[in-house]
């Protein structure tokens, strides 16, 4: 399901959880995952379809080498690198985009993979990080994405943002919860009845 934006196509995640990572190209076939499964779509997210990806390791992000897509089942974080999240290891991977999997028997050979979640770059290189503040109290409040250069873009609601990625055509996709909302002075889910998650996608080629 899409919402009407100028500046964004809005598509809402195919369950009740949120959008963890993304690969793909909404004009083709487009890959999702919550974590735990992985989802595509060839119709701009109208609908979503499980792919056969079974694992109870986690699905922590995508990776692409050649014209094999790979999932990656761990997440981690670098002391010589605050702040930034990547997904590392291999273990399941694709020759038609995210619909059909396989698992990965032997590693040998396989190059050792590093997709980083929270931030990635345009096609002119220029790295576009999601922007957020670490309160006192150990919340985090995301404000957007924000370029290297201290360029900002706000999104048309609040969400708890997981992923930066491009597309080929250097579209901007951003991997969020559901709607948050601020209520009696606490931010929580507008619609705890719909709590999937929600997939930006910028409808212009981002270069800046």
């Amino acid at each position: 399901m899409e919402m009407q934006h100028p500046d964004w196509y809005i598509l809402r995640g195919p369950e009740n959880t949120e959008i963890y990572a993304v690969y793909g190209d909404i004009d083709g076939t487009l890959v999702v995952t919550d974590r735990y499964r992985a989802y595509y779509s060839k119709n701009k997210g109208k609908t979503w379809t499980q792919s056969t990806f079974d694992s109870k390791n986690g699905l922590l992000g995508f990776a692409v080498s050649n014209d094999t897509l790979f999932t990656l089942d761990t997440q981690t974080m670098s002391g010589d690198d605050p702040g930034n999240r990547y997904a590392i290891r291999p273990a399941y991977f694709s020759l038609d985009g995210g619909v059909t999997w396989d698992k990965l028997t032997q590693r040998p050979g396989i190059p050792e993979m590093k997709t980083p979640l929270n931030y990635g770059f345009s096609a002119n290189g220029i790295r576009f990080s999601i922007d957020e503040i670490i309160q006192p109290v150990g919340t985090i409040e995301y404000l957007g994405i924000v370029t290297e250069n201290g360029r900002k873009i706000a999104l048309p609601q609040q969400h708890a943002l997981n992923n930066v990625y491009f597309d080929q055509k250097s579209r901007l996709y951003i991997s969020a919860s559901a709607p948050l909302c601020n209520k009696d002075g606490y931010v929580q889910l507008c619609n705890k009845q719909d709590v999937r998650g929600t997939l930006y996608i910028s409808k212009k080629p981002i270069n800046y």
